[in-house]
């Protein structure tokens, strides 16, 4: 933008507009900051729509979205203890990376971090999961995360939730490794070398348990063909190779 060129934009439109935290907040998301770029207030609005998830996730986590069918139901195939462990997983996941991404000053990054766990947590919201200490805990650590470059709003929040002191005098989280923790892993199979399968398995499994498991797979017994395995190789956890003649 150019002041000769006479499209120069006062920022205080937006701000009056949007608010002080969203414009900051929009001009971080825009870009890597050192490389500068276009002006285009295009997109603001949904800076201003991951704010409002924010407001909602800390005000009224039990509330439900009328239009939609999802909101205030658990995904498929999942119970409160699974939901809860997904949003501590989620939560310590992304302090980690926004953690690094702010010693990076990497703050389009940054926020789109903090977008994806708001929308885990709308996703969440008004279920079984809502309310819990796993989800209060998800809440706080958004807002810390937050709040260095949304000051306003994560300290107004910060107030409401029942803190006596500013959320800018609280002390930076550090990441519980345990939450973040793959309790999964996948493993290829092969036969002869050739892959012919893949298996999720707990991480702790033992190799017996794990060998019986593979030979019982039925793309593993189709490739055996009837055949008895001459050795089967674990290879360091990493895969298994079933050798037969």
């Amino acid at each position: 933008m150019s002041k000769s060129r006479g499209n120069v934009q006062d920022p205080d439109d937006l701000v009056g507009r949007y608010g002080a935290d969203t414009v900051r907040l929009f001009l971080m998301f825009m870009g890597p900051w050192d490389q500068g770029g276009p002006w285009s207030p295009t997109g603001i609005g949904g800076i201003s729509r991951f704010l409002n998830r924010v407001w909602h996730a800390a005000l009224d986590p039990r509330g439900v979205d009328p239009g939609d069918a999802e909101s205030g139901q658990l995904p498929a195939g999942q119970d409160r203890e699974a939901a809860e462990k997904a949003l501590r997983k989620a939560a310590h996941q992304t302090l980690r990376a926004v953690t690094a991404e702010y010693a990076e000053l990497r703050f389009n990054t940054m926020v789109a971090h903090l977008m994806e766990l708001s929308n885990l947590l709308q996703r969440y919201r008004g279920t079984a999961a809502a309310g819990t200490e796993a989800w209060n805990e998800a809440v706080r650590l958004l807002l810390l995360m937050l709040a260095p470059a949304a000051p306003h709003i994560a300290d107004e929040l910060w107030a409401r939730l029942g803190e006596t002191s500013s959320i800018h005098t609280a002390v930076w989280p550090a990441v519980d490794e345990s939450a973040v923790a793959e309790d999964e892993r996948e493993v290829p199979v092969q036969v002869n070398g050739k892959l012919r399968d893949r298996v999720m398995v707990s991480m702790g499994i033992a190799e017996a348990d794990l060998e019986a498991l593979v030979l019982a797979r039925p793309k593993v017994v189709a490739a055996l063909d009837g055949r008895e395995p001459l050795k089967v190789i674990h290879a360091g956890g990493k895969l298994i190779n079933i050798v037969v003649r």
